[in-house]
């Protein structure tokens, strides 16, 4: 991997005015990305995990600017996005590619599979009518459909299938990084695993960067490099897949890995804390730690100051005032 990284997130924040009422004084806003700053290297896949309404979607949006950040800079290959006039923008739109979580809404359901996989070679090169159309068999082929199907219309097909074709259209322009929003989803159990797969071989065989969005860690654990664990619009873990699965340091991302079902729960080896509560309003959010109202190892100190993000241990960054794994070399020294 290069020593630069591809892309380099610092103090992104994204805001809502949700406020309701004509006569209201006073705005209301929802922080849906609140000074959230990370770096991705070429050829890696960042994994982003967090429970519905913690961000993970806005940031994925703000990153291929479907968004206009409120604040904080987005530098992709040490060009700053929001520098870029309307047209730059367009251009750079090439290198940078999203994967939807809805296979269905996010096909155009009046134009056949041709021309939904055609539209991005159309947009941004030059191509006659014969080498267009081996390009889009070509990426038939890469991502497993029937060339036969050129011709359908997305509701003659599959969600996988469908998926399949967003996948397509993605990688057409042959970016450097594809925002995965939540690929799998909204598909069943059994095709998840071969979408997941795909996802891997291509990153693989075109050298691509993934950004890959989920709700759940097993999904996330199948191909991410680094994990970023998100909550109340703010990344509270990041850090190793390896590290994070043995050695979880905020409570929130150890509640998540206890979601995880495992074939005989009388046989895990040790029995972490479910989850309990529901997620704050994010229109007011408690002081202090977030999370703290949801945490079973809270202190006084937690309900008061907002924990800083910090390295605690070899590149493993929590924002925590009680880190579980220093918590356990504690006891072990004793």
């Amino acid at each position: 991997m290069s020593e630069h990284p591809l892309l380099e997130v610092r103090g992104l924040q994204k805001s809502f005015d949700v406020t309701k009422g004509f006569f209201k004084k006073e705005k209301q806003y929802l922080r849906a990305v609140n000074d959230v700053s990370f770096t991705v290297q070429n050829g890696e896949v960042l994994g982003v995990v967090g429970e519905s309404g913690c961000g993970k979607s806005t940031l994925g949006n703000l990153i291929v600017h479907l968004h206009e950040p409120t604040a904080g800079k987005i530098v992709f290959e040490g060009i700053d996005m929001s520098a870029l006039s309307r047209e730059q923008l367009r251009r750079q739109r090439a290198d940078i590619q999203m994967i939807f979580q809805d296979p269905f809404s996010s096909l155009n359901p009046r134009k056949r599979v041709f021309d939904i996989i055609a539209e991005p070679l159309r947009t941004h090169r030059d191509l006659n009518k014969e080498e267009l159309q081996q390009e889009v068999l070509d990426l038939m082929d890469l991502v497993g459909l029937n060339r036969s199907f050129l011709n359908r219309y997305p509701h003659e097909f599959s969600g996988g299938q469908r998926q399949r074709i967003g996948i397509a259209r993605a990688i057409a322009l042959r970016p450097k990084l594809i925002i995965c929003d939540e690929p799998v989803s909204a598909l069943d159990v059994s095709i998840q695993s071969q979408i997941l797969n795909l996802l891997k071989k291509l990153q693989k065989d075109l050298q691509l960067t993934y950004i890959f969005i989920a709700h759940g860690l097993p999904a996330v654990k199948h191909v991410s490099d680094r994990i970023a664990v998100m909550y109340l619009g703010k990344i509270v873990e990041w850090t190793t897949k390896e590290e994070l699965f043995t050695n979880p340091m905020h409570p929130y991302t150890e509640g998540l890995l206890s979601a995880i079902p495992i074939p005989d729960p009388t046989k895990r080896k040790e029995q972490r804390p479910l989850l309990e509560g529901d997620i704050p309003n994010p229109v007011n959010p408690p002081p202090g730690c977030k999370f703290h109202p949801r945490c079973p190892y809270k202190t006084e100190i937690c309900m008061q100051v907002e924990p800083e993000f910090t390295d605690k241990r070899a590149g493993h960054f929590v924002a925590c005032h009680h880190p579980l794994g220093a918590e356990k070399q504690a006891e072990k020294k004793l």
